[in-house]
């Protein structure tokens, strides 16, 4: 008999995994503590004078070089759920110069600065992955046990699910570290090696067109790092001028408790007085704290596991920083346990 697995998180690492792992025929059940599907692939809705407006305000797109990803990617790709960004890509100084972004520019790997968006919002990735998955939403995994039978799950609400024969965490270090801690300490530790970094999110939605001179730019600045007009990607709506702003790591964590109204006016401050556009008040403006946006470094060349005990961490932390990187984490994740499961 077949007996099932478990991932937790249900980020694009988590959902890779499990799309693998039903891949060999081996059913899998995804917990995430949210509502959401995709992790940092996420897109904030607001209310705006009577009508919805969407900002992607974590992940800002994808590029593409792994097959694997390629092959997943290519269906949306066909059918248009997922297209390319022709945005206006600069580089913006301090000083507020600008001068083109190149190949060295985070996200821009040399030769492949083809930019892909999911259709109509970037929260939409999540949804593609977890097609045919068994996810159980806002259930926050606080305890892993494991007996003879497999290990169990147990949820913030009080509910425990399995017997699971193995267990893939794809949550961020610091979260995995924490329910780890018990059950496999080694593994505790080298998710404590990892360093997540912090992103504070400014969204601002002008009534009219806001013109400096470009679509998206890296910011070479101490407090912004990112400034994208999310209305320039295809599949959303030209109206309301909508942008995205994403504060560096280091003033993100001197600012993480900050209140986020505060940390909204000082971002579009800081774009406004960079870029010296001018235009008309903002109809909304509003921020999100991403406490775990990404990690330094990667802190291995891949997934790393408990064999004996069929116990594994996987995500963008152990493979890179882009969402292709947590795809191909979560997937190798998965392989490498389905192949232990084989022995």
């Amino acid at each position: 008999m077949v007996r099932p697995l478990a991932v937790v998180g249900a980020g694009v690492a988590g959902l890779a995994a499990a799309r693998r792992f039903a891949g060999h025929g081996r059913p899998a059940t995804v917990f995430e503590k949210s509502r959401g599907l995709g992790g940092r692939c996420a897109t904030r809705r607001v209310r705006i004078g009577g009508a919805e407006v969407a900002f992607d305000h974590g992940a800002q797109y994808l590029t593409v070089r792994d097959p694997d990803f390629a092959a997943a990617l290519a269906p949306r790709i066909a059918a248009g759920s997922v297209a390319r960004w022709e945005a206006r890509l600069v580089r913006l100084g301090s000083d507020g110069s600008l001068s083109p972004a190149g190949p060295g520019d985070p996200g821009e790997p040399a030769g492949r600065g083809v930019r892909y968006v999911a259709l109509p919002g970037m929260s939409a990735l999540g949804r593609f992955l977890a097609e045919g998955i068994e996810v159980e939403r806002e259930s926050r995994v606080v305890r892993l046990a494991r007996d003879d039978a497999g290990w169990t799950v147990g949820t913030e609400s009080g509910r425990t699910y399995g017997p699971f024969e193995a267990v893939l965490l794809t949550c961020p270090a610091p979260q995995a570290a924490e329910l780890l801690s018990d059950p496999a300490p080694g593994l505790a530790a080298a998710c404590d090696g990892a360093r997540m970094l912090p992103c504070w999110a400014a969204m601002v939605a002008f009534g009219d067109r806001l013109e400096p001179g470009f679509d998206a730019a890296f910011v070479d600045d101490e407090a912004l790092a990112w400034a994208a007009r999310d209305a320039s990607k295809p599949g959303r709506e030209a109206r309301p001028d909508t942008w995205v702003l994403h504060a560096t790591p280091g003033w993100s964590a001197g600012r993480l408790e900050d209140g986020a109204d505060r940390v909204a006016a000082d971002l579009l401050g800081r774009f406004l007085a960079l870029t010296g556009a001018s235009g008309p008040d903002p109809e909304a403006v509003l921020a999100h704290r991403w406490r775990y946006a990404r990690s330094e470094r990667p802190v291995a060349t891949g997934p790393l596991l408990e064999p004996e005990l069929l116990l594994g961490v996987a995500g963008d932390w152990t493979q890179g920083a882009r969402i292709e990187d947590a795809f191909l984490a979560g997937s190798r994740g998965a392989e490498a346990i389905v192949r232990r499961l084989a022995r």
